[in-house]
């Protein structure tokens, strides 16, 4: 079976103390002649110690299985949080993206013509390695580094993109532009001015934060931030074997006033003011 065709599945989760915790949740298609992708998630609580019940709130995910990505491909991707604490938590995402893609072979031409999108180019071949990319470990994602598909087989990383944060509502730029991120319809909002009249239960983006509009109760889960993930239809071998990494994180907070200080809030701010009704 080839690489191209192995899914593998990491679950990882650590406490560190108290006041910190992570979970580390991924799934990674090896690298092959379609697109890969996992994800990780990350979480920050903001506790008060003089609170004895119990602040705590997760990343819940429920993603498609992916076996292939070619262009026009969706596959469900829902984020979302749940305060699985015993007090009630405010809580905000934020979402960091990676992607490294990998040198084509260009003898066709097509990819010299701007035209053109597709083409029948496939990934360049080389017989020796350099250093090597390990895809579960992104420190490794670096242009002119070799992934292995065989012994005598590497593909050449062409250009990395790392740790960029995602800016809601802003043009995306190649190669990130060809991955469309498919939020909840009409639950995300960064213009105040267009939430509807006595609308609930929604996210507001501001400042690269997805702040969450209610104070969850403990057991209660937010809307959906992310429903799925696409490959754009006119992006196709320019990112053959790409690997594409989405890191959502988390921080949750109890429903006092420091959390304007915490969050370094200000009275600009559109969700300043959401808050000042639920602290």
């Amino acid at each position: 079976m080839h690489k191209g065709k192995k899914l593998l599945f990491i679950l990882h989760r650590s406490k560190f103390s108290l006041a910190f915790f992570s979970l580390f949740l991924s799934f990674i298609l090896i690298i092959g002649t379609t697109y890969a992708w996992y994800t990780e998630s990350d979480e920050r609580i903001n506790r008060i110690e003089s609170h004895n019940q119990h602040l705590s709130a997760k990343i819940e995910e429920n993603f498609q299985t992916v076996d292939q990505w070619s262009p026009g491909t969706t596959k469900r991707k829902e984020i979302r949080v749940k305060n699985d604490g015993e007090v009630a938590a405010i809580v905000r995402l934020s979402l960091k993206e990676y992607f490294l893609y990998f040198e084509v072979d260009t003898t066709d031409n097509h990819r010299e013509e701007i035209s053109r999108y597709n083409g029948n180019g496939n990934l360049t071949v080389y017989g020796q390695p350099t250093n090597a990319i390990d895809v579960s470990k992104v420190a490794t994602w670096k242009k002119g580094n070799t992934y292995e598909l065989s012994a005598s087989i590497y593909y050449k990383a062409k250009e990395d993109v790392l740790e960029r944060d995602y800016v809601h509502g802003q043009n995306r730029t190649l190669p990130l532009k060809a991955i469309e991120l498919n939020f909840h319809p009409n639950k995300i909002f960064e213009d105040h001015s267009k939430i509807p009249p006595n609308e609930s239960r929604y996210w507001y983006y501001e400042k690269g934060f997805f702040y969450y509009s209610e104070a969850l109760k403990p057991g209660e889960i937010t809307t959906n931030l992310l429903d799925s993930v696409s490959l754009s239809t006119v992006y196709g071998n320019p990112y053959k074997g790409a690997l594409y990494k989405l890191v959502p994180k988390m921080d949750a907070h109890h429903v006092t006033h420091s959390l304007i200080s915490d969050w370094e809030l200000k009275p600009t701010d559109y969700v300043y003011n959401l808050y000042q009704g639920l602290l």
